[in-house]
């Protein structure tokens, strides 16, 4: 079946390369070798579908790799869920502490409140401080040493001057 339809292309081929070309009153030049010509078109054609399969090869991987990052997407963003959730737990808890130290601290006499957050880390105690009541806090903060009293009342946020005006 092939070899007829390859016959009846070349006869074709040679039929119109034979008859002169109607609109521009000339005549094409017959070919050397239709059975050449018909040849390279069946090897371009070969390449043509090659080239079909491996673009059809590379679109599955394409695909493939586009699942796979889709997946690691999706991974990323329920860990980076799990660890939001797991950082507000531990903020509650580490707010809940604060809280709870702050109402030992308050309950304690100035002195010696005094004298355990000026030993505790300076975060935590302004973490201490920042959860009392401000009348307890500036007990607590004048039974301090000058130094460290200054300290932390800067990182609460009194300047001097709301110091001296509160004198």
């Amino acid at each position: 079946m092939e070899h007829v339809l390859r016959s009846l292309l070349v006869l074709a081929i040679l039929f119109f390369l034979e008859t002169p070309c109607w609109a521009a009153g000339e005549q094409i030049n017959p070919l050397k070798d239709p059975i050449q010509l018909l040849d390279s078109l069946e090897k371009r054609r070969q390449e043509l579908e090659e080239r079909g399969r491996q673009l059809d090869a590379r679109e599955i991987e394409l695909k493939q790799m586009e699942d796979r990052l889709g997946k690691r997407v999706t991974a990323l963003e329920e860990l980076r869920t799990s660890i939001e959730k797991d950082l507000l737990e531990e903020k509650k808890m580490d707010d809940a502490n604060v809280e709870r130290l702050a109402k030992i601290y308050a309950g304690m006499k100035t002195k010696a409140a005094a004298e355990r957050l000026q030993k505790l880390d300076r975060k935590v105690a302004l973490k201490v401080l920042k959860a009392m009541k401000e009348r307890v806090a500036s007990k607590i903060l004048g039974k301090m040493d000058a130094p460290a009293a200054t300290e932390l009342a800067d990182g609460l946020g009194i300047t001097s001057a709301d110091r001296r005006n509160k004198r």
